[in-house]
């Protein structure tokens, strides 16, 4: 009998595969990055048919088999439907992904592992709560995904004093605290925080996300 690992993780992708099947990523708080097998996922039957979906954050049971790993079970934590179900912060929550799904990486060290996928979390949540700006949440995300891979600059590179400000905060805030409205408040700047890390991830990062195409929709 092939033996079960249990790992928690947010469903980056979810694409068909085969008849009824479907290929999930996951990032996951131990093993990293993940592609997992689920057969049968697509049938209306299905049991898992909308835990599967991305944005779900869950515990899954995998199994080993064949050289890949399959799922067994699922608990869904959170499938963040009120992000999912709002055009604004849906296309704000699939960048997250993409960005989650760029940087992640299977064989992670744990801690790293754990790392990115409470960042991601805590800024899926930020968008539910609604408390800060996507287009802020958005930056302030990108930047600490950016510290976490070790490619950012100590300071913002503005002469504006908010935008440093805030560049500071997020570079050296508990990532408890990382989006907490009361203590970025206080600092929040305008456009020019925004500024210095897109120039930033233009330079770090010189990707074409799909959903970050979209979000010059909303962006202010």
């Amino acid at each position: 009998m092939n033996s079960e690992i249990l790992v928690k993780g947010i469903v980056l992708a979810c694409v068909p595969q085969g008849e009824y099947g479907k290929r999930i990523v996951i990032l996951s708080d131990t093993l990293g990055k993940i592609t997992v097998f689920a057969s049968g996922a697509a049938k209306q039957t299905s049991k898992i048919i909308g835990a599967v979906r991305p944005m779900t954050a869950a515990e899954f049971t995998l199994g080993e088999g064949r050289g890949a790993k399959s799922i067994h079970g699922i608990s869904v934590m959170d499938a963040f439907d009120e992000i999912s179900t709002d055009p604004e912060t849906a296309f704000y929550g699939m960048y997250f992904l993409e960005l989650a799904d760029y940087f992640g990486t299977e064989g992670m060290a744990e801690e790293d592992a754990k790392q990115m996928l409470n960042l991601l979390f805590l800024a899926l949540t930020a968008l539910r709560k609604k408390e800060l700006s996507p287009e802020t949440i958005r930056r302030m995300f990108e930047l600490r995904m950016l510290v976490h891979e070790g490619l950012y600059t100590e300071a913002s590179g503005t002469d504006d004093a908010s935008a440093e400000a805030l560049w500071k905060y997020t570079l050296a805030s508990p990532l408890s605290r990382l989006f907490d409205a009361e203590m970025v408040r206080p600092v929040l700047s305008s456009a020019e925080f925004s500024d210095a890390v897109k120039h930033l991830m233009n330079r770090e990062v010189p990707v074409k996300f799909r959903a970050a195409s979209l979000l010059n929709l909303f962006a202010v």
